[in-house]
């Protein structure tokens, strides 16, 4: 079967042909088209359509209460073509789209055509503004919009060729574009009895087959034939997010919905999801969003996607999230998701396979520690994350190492050098962030730097070392003034702003005949300052189950985590404060802790920090030394707990915000161990943040598992 170009697009004018919701946008660009009309005219073939007449209609774009007058015939393949096509012969956006749907950069009604000479190209104005030959391909194809004899006598007059040679090869070549209207497509129909998902399964089929939709493309015509409000409400959270510097696409919020709904990276676990799990999926999603945009803002120093290299890197943390009861579980998590998102972007995790990569990193989710594991993933398929200064030598912005330096900058409390304001989200665009040369290329050239053809020399113009983030203002304010001259000014009005920049503060390597040795230094500053804040977060994110990093961890780094499994807080050993006595009570309650984490997985006990994590000291025990402390804390486990048990307990006193605290770091036994409380044995274990006691009638299968099963050999330790 077929029918001409005319008589489908007179369908689509009167939504006799209606496009589902499940299909994508109009993504052709400019060129696609033009080759479209030019395959037309050469008589090419372009392909069939296929169209599915139903009167059960699905959802339909545009078209929210569309009511048929009986059947419909909706297009499931051609619409790329038919739409081109309609809007060259219409000068109008077809019904299914608005024109906020079509772009500039997609709309063919620009495209040109040359009467003499059949070429297709673009409107030019300089070519052919004074060139009557060159007319709209919109105005031939609308009726008496355009006269091929007033266009031959308007060239015969201005020079002097044959008219009426030149008007017979106008009026043909005009008459063929027309006639493009006239040619039949070949047409394809889906059995009219068919269900929607046989509909979409042929489309599917179809899509693989010819100039093949993306996967995620596929996926979300899976959605929206389930929850047909899909793409609407996709597009209208994009809108939203983009008005707050956050630049997503529709794939993006498919990688999301499947690892918020799912945990998987893989599209076609998507396919079968009922709406009801979408909808739920898509509420979590939205939360999530706005939660980790805030983070971002926050923790991250990342204001806007211009921040980031990929905005894949976010959705492993949105399936974390989404595991984790909407929330990062606790500040251990936060440096942790912290640390794997920078080396992730600078390592450039996804910059090949990116949903091989993204099935990896959700399925380390899956793990008892995910955020470890995620980093354990990261690390075996990159390498180390730590930075040498030959990484950055002759590397220009577009490389994420840029946007880390940019972030250290921002994280150290660097200001513009000229206008003395924040570089996080100034207003208005003669604040906008830009890349500033410190040594100018204009200055570079003059000494010598060949910046058009050397490609070495280029490269060493613009590599990162020569750059910083300052405001448009304060760009325009150095503009090409040598660093020698504006440096010590820089320093002068805000004394420290350059060494958060990472500046060489040797003022000799400002000149530039020290150009070299400058980038030399200033790849060494940037180098070490982004290993030195990735140390600091690893080492803050650590679990404190691991026992070689609670060793390094200090006091002050504990008090950061708050009280977890593995950390308890009391304020004191013995002293009762709010009854401002002593009280055996306040030491049963740590030695509980204590073997708590001898029957758990080891852990920290901190003495003199209250609930809210505050050093309050270790005086109102009032032990006459600290020696004195630890002896009497000694003591009491070996007379309650068990003498053979301080083998998996180490004390020292140590001192936080300026205040001292006892620290007991707890290995986990290998035996059970019991404490005696008024001559009855008790046993307890960590649940989360807080002791319990378990009942007689559950501490044998306890002991057996943890102590003697598979348990025990996977146990982590802790000092």
């Amino acid at each position: 079967m077929a029918d001409s170009v005319r008589s489908l697009l007179a369908k689509i004018k009167n939504r006799e042909i209606v496009l589902p919701e499940f299909q994508r946008e109009f993504t052709w660009k400019r060129s696609q088209s033009r080759d479209l009309v030019d395959s037309l005219l050469e008589g090419y073939p372009i392909g069939s359509l296929l169209l599915w007449k139903t009167g059960d209609v699905p959802a339909l774009k545009n078209m929210p209460n569309f009511d048929p007058d009986g059947r419909v015939e909706v297009l499931l393949d051609g619409q790329q073509r038919l739409t081109a096509l309609y809007m060259l012969t219409k000068d109008a956006v077809p019904p299914y789209y608005s024109p906020a749907d079509i772009s500039g950069g997609h709309d063919p009604r620009e495209l040109h055509y040359n009467l003499q000479t059949q070429e297709l190209r673009y409107y030019q104005k300089t070519e052919m503004q004074n060139n009557p030959r060159w007319v709209s391909v919109v105005d031939c194809l609308q009726d008496g919009d355009v006269d091929p004899q007033a266009i031959t006598k308007e060239v015969a007059e201005t020079e002097g060729v044959d008219q009426f040679e030149l008007y017979g090869l106008l009026n043909d070549n005009y008459n063929a574009l027309r006639g493009v209207q006239e040619i039949d497509l070949p047409i394809m129909h889906v059995e009219e009895d068919a269900t929607l998902n046989h509909a979409l399964t042929v489309f599917e089929r179809v899509n693989k087959n010819g100039t093949p939709l993306s996967e995620a493309d596929i996926a979300l015509a899976h959605m929206c034939s389930k929850w047909p409000d899909t793409r609407r409400v996709f597009k209208e959270k994009l809108a939203e997010m983009e008005g707050q510097g956050f630049e997503f696409g529709l794939t993006f919020l498919i990688r999301g919905m499947n690892a918020v709904v799912n945990g998987r990276a893989e599209y076609h676990v998507l396919h079968g999801t009922p709406e009801q799990e979408l909808i739920a999926g898509w509420n979590s999603l939205e939360t999530l969003l706005e939660y980790l945009i805030n983070f971002l803002r926050d923790r991250a120093y990342v204001y806007s996607t211009d921040d980031l290299n990929t905005t894949n890197v976010l959705i492993p943390m949105l399936g974390y999230l989404a595991q984790n009861k909407e929330a990062f579980q606790d500040e251990r998590a936060r440096e942790g998701l912290l640390y794997w998102m920078y080396a992730a972007l600078y390592q450039r995790r996804y910059s090949g396979s990116v949903d091989t990569m993204l099935e990896k990193d959700l399925g380390a989710l899956e793990d008892r520690q995910p955020i470890e594991s995620l980093i354990a993933q990261l690390r075996e398929d990159e390498g180390s994350p730590e930075v040498n200064p030959s990484h950055l030598d002759t590397r220009g912005v577009s490389h994420p190492l840029y946007n880390m330096m940019q972030i250290l900058i921002r994280k150290k409390g660097g200001v513009d050098w000229s206008n003395g304001l924040k570089l996080s989200e100034p207003m208005g665009s003669s604040y906008s962030i830009e890349k500033h040369h410190i040594f100018p290329k204009s200055v570079l050239e003059k000494v010598g730097f060949d910046t058009g053809e050397n490609l070495i020399d280029r490269k060493r113009v613009h590599e990162i070392a020569n750059r910083v983030p300052l405001t448009k203002e304060g760009n325009q304010d150095i503009f090409d003034a040598p660093p020698s001259e504006y440096l010590p000014k820089v320093e002068e009005a805000n004394p420290g702003n350059l060494e958060r920049f990472m500046i060489p503060m040797d003022e000799k390597t400002w000149t530039l005949e020290s150009y070299e040795e400058f980038l030399a230094q200033r790849r060494g500053l940037i180098a070490r300052s982004i290993n030195q804040f990735m140390e600091d977060l690893r080492e803050d994110s650590r679990p404190l189950e691991d026992s070689a990093a609670s060793k390094k961890k200090s006091p002050a780094a504990l008090l950061r985590h708050g009280e977890s499994e593995t950390l308890e807080f009391k304020s004191t050993l013995r002293w009762h404060v709010y009854a401002e006595r002593m009280d055996r009570e306040i030491e049963h309650a740590s030695l509980k802790t204590i073997a708590a984490f001898l029957n758990t997985g080891g852990g920290v006990l901190l003495i003199g920090v209250n609930d809210d994590g505050e050093p309050r000291g270790l005086e109102e025990d009032q032990f006459d030394s600290h020696d004195d402390m630890m002896l009497h804390l000694t003591n009491i486990v070996k007379e309650r707990i068990g003498t053979s048990f301080m083998r998996f307990l180490n004390l020292s006193v140590e001192e936080v915000e300026g205040s001292e605290v006892l620290r007991v770091g707890c290995e986990p036994s290998v035996v059970p161990a019991y404490l005696d409380h008024q001559n009855e044995e008790h046993f307890y274990i960590r649940t989360g943040p807080s002791t319990s006691e378990l009942p007689p009638s559950e501490i044998h299968d306890y002991i057996r598992n943890h102590f003697y099963g598979e348990a025990a050999s996977g146990k982590a330790s802790t000092s």
